[in-house]
């Protein structure tokens, strides 16, 4: 989908029912397949459009890459799709760019689940971010994200392990940079943001890797949260089965208000 002049990589999939529609909104440097294992559960409750953000997997990369110009072009897509019961679904900075599109866009949504939103975050981990934009520029990059991958997976397969490293390695370099720069600023604006959510939302967070469940809980108490274990930061490829019972006890209990 050609969105202002950029070749976005969207993939639709029909669902079992026509109930909700699903948007998947992966984490910086990764691509839609860190949702792969998330495909059968979903579909039980709805329809799924899956997409690379800009700059990785096979989508062209964006002149900017403000939090707000994300969430703009998550509306775009949606509005191009003619999408409506939205659940919106985002990893890690992908759970950012859900955040900074609900309280700054207006979308006919139904409900959001936030897995591990870099939200809040410490001071080590805005270092730690600091480090990965250096390493971009690093010649021996390919052999960087073998260790990245290699540390941020607890126990997983090695077919999880090659989605993570063919998304690293393809993606580009000065996106990645930038959205990680961004993520930075952004974060240092987060605060209050999530308390003006007020569609039902499900935070799923891991080993407090991204985010403290403390601060989350006494920033937006309204929210519902969920701790994953076995997992240090891409649950959805690590312990899927955690994430997807969750997800399906979340879609049950709000399966009022579609």
């Amino acid at each position: 989908m050609n969105i202002d002049g950029v070749d976005i990589f969207i993939e639709r999939l029909q669902g079992d029912n026509q109930n909700l529609n699903f948007v998947l909104i992966h984490n910086a440097g990764g691509s839609h397949q860190f949702f792969s294992h998330q495909l059968d559960i979903l579909k039980k409750y709805g329809n799924i459009i899956w997409w690379d953000l800009p700059g990785h997997g096979n989508s062209e990369p964006l002149n900017s890459y403000q939090m707000k110009d994300l969430a703009a072009l998550v509306k775009k897509i949606c509005k191009k799709l003619s999408l409506n019961n939205l659940c919106m679904i985002g990893l890690n900075n992908g759970a950012n760019i859900i955040i900074e599109t609900v309280v700054s866009q207006t979308l006919p949504i139904h409900s959001i689940i936030l897995i591990d939103p870099p939200i809040l975050m410490d001071d080590s981990f805005v270092k730690e971010i600091h480090y990965f934009i250096e390493q971009l520029d690093h010649p021996e990059y390919d052999k960087f994200v073998k260790t990245l991958v290699d540390s941020l997976f607890i126990e997983t397969t090695t077919s999880n392990k090659q989605i993570a490293l063919k998304a690293f390695n393809k993606v580009d370099k000065k996106s990645l940079q930038a959205i990680f720069s961004e993520l930075i600023k952004w974060n240092d604006s987060s605060h209050g943001k999530l308390k003006k959510i007020t569609y039902p939302t499900l935070c799923l967070l891991t080993d407090e890797h991204h985010c403290s469940y403390e601060k989350i809980a006494y920033e937006a108490p309204h929210l519902e949260i969920g701790k994953v274990i076995g997992s240090k930061c891409w649950a959805t490829l690590e312990v899927p089965e955690q994430v997807n019972a969750m997800i399906e006890r979340f879609l049950k209990l709000h399966k009022n208000l579609i």
